[in-house]
């Protein structure tokens, strides 16, 4: 792809991923109905689909097109891998980070909560994000120092104060999804102390419920960096605060975070600590 000097490499890179996004979500969009093959990974919880495979290789090929220099992370191509290492291991480069599909169980079932999310990232630190629902039309789009967006409308985390405020929202890693996991834990800890809690199932987009104040606060362990390489960003570019579970700041080598608007945080790490 020829580079638009007077724009700069990277609001060529942030128009591109909208672009791959949108291409990806009308995709999964027109595939609702149509599933394909339906296969397990590690359990029941964690399902993959054809149009899961579709929609990663239409990214791909898009990227590789475009930016055959920058490195590519990806959920279907490296899941079984450990992500983590895979990551460490990437040049100091470019590189994008995409989830085809993050919500795929939603997807399956048909709950419109489910996304395309592409992450870029420089030297490690993510610069770019965006998340796309398809079924919502929401593009949730952030570039580094330049503020995160709606829709093309900016958006600012929450205003909520206290936990008591608060709806806050978590999610099980397929492993974890039994009686007595530490997610039930955490959520018979904060039952009375804020005012809801929600499991809704795509973390990139809770993220983004998070940016945009829709909810005050997120937390999930288990996570890889194609779940939260987009996400991470947006909310910060909105305000927002992103630990791991210690308090210290996110990297995508964390597995596990908590993601607030800032104001609650304190209150949010200490009350689900187990």
């Amino acid at each position: 792809m020829a580079i638009n000097i007077k724009k700069g490499l990277e609001q060529v890179l942030y128009d591109s991923a909208i672009e791959y996004a949108l291409q990806a979500g009308q995709l999964l969009k027109e595939r609702l109905g149509n599933k394909g093959k339906i296969q397990q990974k590690k359990n029941i919880s964690d399902l993959v689909t054809e149009v899961d495979q579709l929609s990663e290789e239409l990214l791909r090929g898009k990227i590789q097109e475009d930016y055959p220099d920058h490195w590519i992370l990806s959920e279907e191509d490296c899941g079984q891998a450990n992500a983590y290492e895979v990551f460490k291991n990437q040049d100091s480069g470019y590189g994008w980070i995409i989830d085809p599909i993050d919500g795929t169980t939603n997807f399956i079932h048909g709950i419109p909560h489910f996304s395309v999310s592409i992450g870029v990232v420089k030297a490690g630190k993510p610069v770019i994000g965006v998340v796309f629902n398809p079924i919502t039309g929401e593009l949730y789009a952030a570039r580094k120092s330049f503020g995160a967006y709606l829709s093309g409308r900016p958006i600012r985390v929450g205003k909520e104060s206290t936990l008591a405020e608060a709806v806050v929202a978590t999610g099980f890693q397929a492993s974890d999804f039994k009686s007595g996991s530490r997610v039930i834990q955490q959520v018979d800890q904060l039952a009375g102390k804020s005012r809801s809690i929600r499991i809704f199932g795509a973390a990139s987009l809770d993220l983004c419920l998070v940016a945009s104040g829709k909810i005050t606060g997120f937390w999930h362990e288990g996570l890889n960096p194609w779940d939260t390489a987009a996400g991470v960003l947006i909310l910060t570019e909105a305000g927002g605060q992103v630990t791991d579970q210690e308090g210290n700041p996110y990297c995508l080598f964390h597995d596990s975070l908590i993601a607030s608007n800032g104001k609650i945080h304190d209150e949010l790490m200490k009350t689900i600590k187990l």
